[in-house]
């Protein structure tokens, strides 16, 4: 019988056998994912009988992240016997284990497509490099940055991580306005992964301009091949900053990995304009599956 816990910083080592053999793209599949952002969707963690499973949501709507483990169809059984006498809701993204949750369920669900949340994935070399036309303006972005400032890139290390902080202070009090609950779990995820920038297997980086931070970006690898974004942040003053804590990042940081997830756009319309820009190579669909009634 499943039962549930709280995802604790303790429980990665123990996840990543699970997900070291995955080679799906979804950021759904992240640790740091599911462990900054249980404040909001209330994540949990149940393994048993060599399979893994995640729950958001409460008892009055629990829904369930498709099993990861050696046998997807006992994973599912674990969930169905877990639900009891109702039947459960997924939440699924495009990939080898939703492909064979349609090949075992299709007649049993019905399946909605959420636009708003699917993933951005854009090949590294693309954002590193940023060649040919379609790139231009990006490029003309960054020029022009360059002529206005004197900037440089760091890598984040613990000698400078500080600075992180305090342009992530900076960025929250010019957007207090728009304070809810979400971007307070945010604020209190940057703080999670700050303070345990190593343990999560962390990688980031900053533009510094006179030793001030005035962007930086936070990630950690979904697996080999694909290395996830978390969090993107620049000054109000220096919006270019985006397109170049974007490239340098890809550039200086990500060599090892063929893909980087941007994430979602959260059905925001200049979120979706400014990600679609940068031409993603894969729109990574994701589904809610809810029981044909």
């Amino acid at each position: 019988m499943l039962e549930f816990k709280k995802i604790e910083l303790s429980d990665l080592d123990l996840y990543k056998k699970f997900t070291a053999s995955n080679k799906e793209f979804s950021c759904e599949n992240s640790f740091v994912n599911l462990l900054v952002w249980q404040c909001t969707y209330n994540n949990m963690m149940a393994i048993c009988d060599g399979q893994v499973i995640i729950k958001s949501g409460n008892k009055d709507r629990e829904v369930f992240k498709l099993p990861m483990g050696d046998d997807f169809e006992k994973g599912l059984k674990l969930i169905y016997e877990y639900c009891s006498d109702k039947s459960p809701s997924f939440w699924a993204q495009e990939g080898e284990r939703f492909s064979k949750f349609i090949e075992v369920e299709s007649k049993n669900y019905n399946l909605k497509e959420s636009r708003d949340a699917c993933d951005y994935i854009y090949l590294r070399d693309n954002l590193a490099f940023l060649k040919g036309k379609k790139y231009h303006s990006k490029r003309n972005h960054i020029n022009a940055f360059s002529k206005k400032h004197n900037w440089k890139y760091e890598k984040i290390t613990a000698d400078n991580i500080e600075k992180v902080r305090e342009c992530a202070a900076l960025w929250y009090a010019e957007n207090i306005d728009r304070l809810d609950k979400y971007m307070l779990c945010e604020k209190n995820g940057i703080d999670i992964i700050l303070n345990n920038f190593e343990a999560l297997e962390i990688k980031g980086g900053m533009i510094l301009i006179n030793e001030k931070a005035v962007a930086f970006t936070l990630g950690s690898a979904i697996n080999d091949e694909v290395f996830d974004i978390h969090i993107e942040k620049a000054l109000k003053d220096y919006g270019e900053a985006y397109t170049v804590i974007n490239n340098q990042f890809a550039l200086n940081e990500l060599e090892n990995y063929k893909y980087i997830n941007r994430e979602d756009d959260l059905g925001l319309e200049g979120l979706r304009k400014a990600k679609l820009s940068y031409h993603p190579h894969i729109l990574l669909k994701k589904y809610s599956c809810t029981p044909v009634k």
